[in-house]
């Protein structure tokens, strides 16, 4: 295994002597900014103190959306999360294009101070397409306290904890036929104020 440093980044890759299928992980910290490759679409997105602080912005009329751009059909997203203001964050999917009959995002984990949805997301080509919840928790109020949460998605199949050091695990389970297509990026939401966000490791199970 070699261990790259790029800006914020860390990159592990395997030895190209295993198994094509050997995970890849990349793991930002943000000690030296975003990664490269995250880019930011609405809000601010600036790190600080070794944390990303994201926000969303009156101007922009839209949640503060970021995508990190590492294709991906099966793997794991993990990272720490504290809310200081904002009142919902999301980490979810697109198909990538070409893949599906659809017109949107694919998917999300949507967490709030106290609460957790899988949701999928509505055809936006499609005028009585709606977002569903396909499953829900509940965990004890979490404002300026730091959050951990895993997404993991193997197949048609969406696992999801999220532990706010209480001693409960809060935990998703979702499966639908579209979810196992292949995924251009990991995209992150902020709805309202500061939102802190550290330590985001994406494992590449099987790539797109």
């Amino acid at each position: 295994m070699h261990c790259l440093f790029i800006g914020g980044l860390v990159l592990l890759t395997v030895s190209a002597s295993l198994s094509a299928a050997e995970p890849t992980t990349m793991i930002a910290d943000f000690e030296n900014g975003r990664p490269s490759k995250w880019t930011v679409n609405f809000g601010a997105w600036e790190a600080e103190n070794g944390h990303l602080v994201a926000r969303q912005l009156e101007k922009d009329n839209h949640a503060a959306a970021a995508r990190w751009q590492i294709p991906l059909a099966d793997g794991t997203v993990a990272l720490k999360l504290k809310f200081e203001g904002a009142t919902g964050f999301h980490i979810g999917f697109d198909p990538a294009s070409g893949t599906l009959d659809k017109k949107g995002h694919l998917y999300s984990l949507v967490i709030t101070p106290s609460s957790a949805q899988l949701r999928k997301h509505r055809d936006k080509a499609k005028d009585d397409s709606k977002d569903v919840v396909l499953a829900t928790a509940g965990f004890p109020k979490t404002t300026g306290k730091w959050l951990t949460v895993e997404l993991t998605a193997v197949g048609d199949k969406v696992t999801a904890t999220i532990d706010n050091g209480s001693g409960a695990v809060a935990r998703l389970d979702a499966t639908d036929p579209t979810f196992h297509v292949a995924k251009p990026a990991i995209v992150f939401r902020t709805i309202g104020d500061h939102v802190l966000i550290d330590d985001v490791k994406v494992t590449v199970a099987k790539p797109r």
